[in-house]
């Protein structure tokens, strides 16, 4: 089938173009033959005042008014024009149709003041003593050398509107019939090219919605006809590619979701292109995020944009550790995996990352390597003095009574707190096992019941130190605890404080209400308190703010480790206020709400 080309649909809107500028043109005419008018009307104005502009010069010199008056009257009627004489302050001297008496100054008029610059221009506005549009030029007055006072002549411009509105009119009515014709044959001729274009636009969308089976008709102009082809090739290779692009991102995305390692993907730029849910949140951003971001700005960890660097200039696959603080200001350690790909041309076209999460891991690590030097340390210190003594009495202190005697009670002392260590490493082992696999039994029990027993069981080590206990609760304040596990919690806060206490001093244990929700266990004493950089590791296992002191006082270092663990079984909160040279208060927290469930659980 032949088509038409398509400059042969186009020429005739060329045409309407050239149209549309000689009508441009008949418009511009009609604006500049109205301007020409006015420039002639004002040209006659200015004549008209140049004739009269001697005579009316004479009587101002002879300052003859009347006869000026007389003047302006009767050359303004015989010439149809309106004459105005005015002073040099602007003050109106005569006037061919208005009494100047009644007139306000004319010096701010803007004929006048071109007039007494020098230099006549005709200025066209309305008149409010006519009402009706006027054109006003004003001459200057001048007799030696000095002026006199300004001649204004004025004609209503009323006729020439008329006269342009009529051809206007007809400019307008001639334009309507044009843009008439015009419109109809554009709508024809775009009609007939549009056509073409609207079905393949339409036919696009349906391209780009995924359905390639409708085709698009070849008609219209040659050019038109080839695109149309050419798309619907296109349309059919993009229906197999796109089927198989689904296919494979079905499968990788399956993967990809599955994964419990985070994994990111960046391009050249270092932007991150896509990332799995597993990896926003090892990263604790939102993926939407992340998307198109630069790794550095997406994530503002350094040592990640690194590692994402050396993963795409390096040619074999890398490996490496990542440490990276969130925005909650916890501390992060990530096992990284690291390597490009490449696109269909052998260019790297970016990376994939594989991040593995060994936070715990490395927490755990630490915590064993701190705990097993702890313990060693610990163990250590009471079986060197054991082995040392028993050593020095089988070389011969035996033989002395007193030093054998004194040898004799330190190695007890000595086993003693070795006896208590591993007494509380098994406690503390009790409790961690029973956390695991046992729900804690609670039971409703008055508060004041496991804290007189806890002062009962520090009577004698506070009497060996002079010290009080003071206990303030209320006797109807109850709640579901496990009587035996709080009441060692509370004694080891008590012998704590008893500890730390000068001699002579007071220890208070009190319990209440608080918030309504929260019941409040604290011990407070009065002693040499802890400095605030301590107070966030105190409950950690064999942590000491002051060693040496420690060792003097005695004790296992496990005592509030083994408080915090009775509470957060009890499902409650441990926490401490000190400052130093004014004691430190000890507060157990036990939410209600938290109590009750558990007590309906067991």
């Amino acid at each position: 089938m032949h088509h038409k080309r398509l400059i042969w649909q186009l020429y005739p809107s060329q045409l309407l173009i050239t149209i549309i500028a000689l009508l441009v043109a008949a418009g511009y005419g009609a604006y500049s033959l109205r301007a020409f008018q006015l420039a002639q009307t004002g040209a006659g104005l200015e004549a008209r005042a140049r004739l009269a502009q001697e005579t009316v010069l004479a009587l101002l010199v002879r300052n003859d008014l009347p006869g000026l008056r007389a003047f302006c009257t009767t050359a303004g009627k015989n010439s149809a024009t309106r004459l105005t004489v005015t002073g040099a302050d602007g003050g109106v001297l005569a006037d061919s149709d208005e009494d100047p008496g009644r007139m306000e100054n004319h010096g701010d008029r803007p004929e006048i003041i071109a007039a007494l610059a020098g230099r006549p221009v005709p200025s066209l506005r309305f008149s409010h003593t006519l009402q009706e549009k006027m054109m006003y030029v004003a001459i200057p007055l001048v007799h030696e050398a000095k002026t006199r006072g300004v001649l204004r002549t004025a004609i209503p411009v009323t006729f020439i509107d008329s006269a342009l509105r009529e051809i206007f009119l007809k400019i307008v009515w001639g334009c309507l019939i044009v843009a008439l014709i015009v419109a109809l044959v554009a709508w024809f001729i775009s009609q007939r090219i549009s056509r073409p274009l609207e079905e393949m636009r339409l036919g696009a969308e349906r391209f780009a919605n995924g359905a390639f089976t409708t085709k698009l008709r070849e008609e219209g102009a040659e050019e038109v006809a080839s695109l149309a082809r050419a798309m619907n090739a296109m349309a059919d290779q993009l229906d197999g590619r796109i089927k198989t692009i689904a296919r494979q991102h079905s499968q990788l995305q399956a993967v990809f979701s599955s994964m419990v390692e985070g994994v990111i993907t960046v391009d050249t730029e270092e932007r991150i292109l896509d990332i799995n849910q597993a990896g926003a949140r090892l990263l604790n951003i939102a993926p939407e995020k992340l998307r198109g971001k630069n790794a550095l700005v997406a994530v503002r960890n350094s040592a990640l944009q690194r590692f994402v660097s050396q993963a795409l200039a390096s040619v074999k696959p890398i490996e490496g550790e990542i440490d990276l603080t969130d925005r909650e200001g916890q501390e992060k350690y990530f096992y990284a995996h690291g390597t490009r790909f490449q696109d269909a041309s052998d260019m790297t076209s970016g990376a994939i990352i594989v991040i593995n999460d060994v936070t715990n891991l490395r927490r755990l690590e630490n915590m064993r390597r701190d705990f097993v030097a702890n313990v060693s340390h610990e163990l250590k210190t009471p079986i060197t003095s054991i082995e040392g003594f028993a050593e020095t009495l089988l070389d011969g202190a035996l033989d002395t009574p007193e030093d054998a005697r004194r040898f004799v009670e330190i190695i007890a002392k000595q086993s003693k707190r070795l006896h208590a260590i591993i007494d509380d490493l098994l406690a503390l082992s009790r409790l961690e096992q029973d956390q695991e696999q046992t729900e804690l039994v609670l039971r409703e029990e008055k508060i004041i019941n496991p804290l007189r027993r806890a002062i009962e069981t520090c009577g004698l080590k506070a009497a060996e130190k002079k010290i009080s206990i003071e206990m303030e609760a209320a006797e109807d304040l109850t709640a579901s605890l496990n009587s035996p596990l709080l009441e060692q919690a509370v004694t080891n806060l008590i012998v704590n404080a008893i500890k730390y206490s000068e001699e002579g001093g007071r220890v208070l244990v009190r319990g209440k209400q608080r918030d309504g929700e929260k019941i409040a266990i604290e011990v407070q004493d009065f002693g040499a308190g802890v400095a605030a950089q301590h107070l966030p590791r105190l409950f950690e296992r064999f942590y000491r703010s002051d060693a040496a002191r420690n060792r003097k006082l005695g004790g296992t270092g496990l005592g509030l480790a083994i408080v915090k663990h009775i509470v957060q079984a009890h499902g409650g909160e441990v926490g401490v206020h000190s400052e130093v040279g004014k004691g430190a208060t000890f507060t157990i927290l036990l939410d209600k709400e938290k109590q009750h469930e558990n007590t309906h659980g067991t």
